[in-house]
């Protein structure tokens, strides 16, 4: 049997070569990143208990722990030079430290997006020889079209706790959100195509989605209403792709701010 450690090494060589095929760049970013205190986002702040961060003298320093994040403050210094991109390395969160691989495209169309997509499903079947056992599909902007105005701190709490008996009481029982959580994951998006037009933008973007996994021969879809999101500048569709054999979630997403992009990830 191969070293654990070389297997682990020839995995990433192996992402590497399959993304730069398909046309993404490949790039190398610091594992310590520089940050400055009065720079500073709500998110950043948010992050603070999950990173390793110290200080010397007066700058402040960080051992990388995502590398979309990263990306995302290095682009508010830095022209972009490319419209996708690819990369793998270490991240620390909690102070374990895991590789992440990933592939960001930036002003993305959707063909752009589902490339992305298509390339780390041929990476987990042909290269890890893995597959995706199902996903879990969600957009940040669906509660606000099941609620509009009805986002009291009670109902968010209620969601976030999946407490469906306490947002019976405070919505109603016949209430869309009630009636949804009420519906098995599998059978949601159908009923919530029942519920308002397809045409919408958030309904049309998941039943694009699910159209495009099914066409990839992945029958087994979760819709999930409840997430909130990592950073306040995820704002779309997000998924999240359970393989079947190893203990490791494909996770990504839309993303829009002073940076615009779709990023996926996956950790070894």
């Amino acid at each position: 049997m191969e070293n654990a450690l070389i297997t682990s090494k020839l995995d990433e060589v192996s992402f590497l070569r399959l993304a730069e095929q398909r046309g993404f760049q490949l790039i190398d970013t610091s594992f310590i990143e520089t940050l400055n205190w009065e720079a500073l986002t709500p998110d950043d702040l948010k992050q603070m208990q999950e990173r390793s961060v110290w200080q010397d003298h007066e700058k402040l320093f960080a051992l990388r722990n995502d590398f979309t994040d990263q990306l995302v403050r290095y682009y508010q210094q830095y022209d972009r030079q490319h419209e996708s991109v690819a990369y793998s390395g270490p991240i620390v969160r909690h102070q374990k430290i895991q590789t992440q691989l990933g592939l960001e495209c930036y002003q993305p169309t959707i063909q752009a997006m589902q490339r992305a997509f298509t390339t780390f499903y041929d990476y987990i079947r042909e290269a890890l020889r893995d597959d995706i056992d199902y996903v879990i599909i969600g957009h940040y902007e669906l509660v606000h079209l099941l609620l509009g105005d009805q986002q009291t701190d009670a109902v968010m709490t209620a969601l976030a706790q999946r407490n469906i008996s306490v947002l019976a009481t405070l919505l109603g029982i016949e209430h869309p959100l009630v009636q949804l959580l009420q519906t098995p994951t599998q059978e949601q998006l159908q009923q919530l195509n029942t519920r308002f037009d397809a045409s919408h933008h958030i309904v049309a973007t998941l039943n694009h989605w699910d159209s495009f996994f099914r066409s990839l021969g992945i029958k087994a879809i979760h819709l999930d209403l409840t997430p909130q999101p990592p950073r306040s500048y995820y704002k779309g569709i997000f998924m999240n792709a359970v393989l079947t054999e190893r203990n490791t979630t494909l996770n990504g997403g839309y993303y829009k701010g002073n940076l615009e992009g779709f990023g996926l990830g996956l950790t070894l």
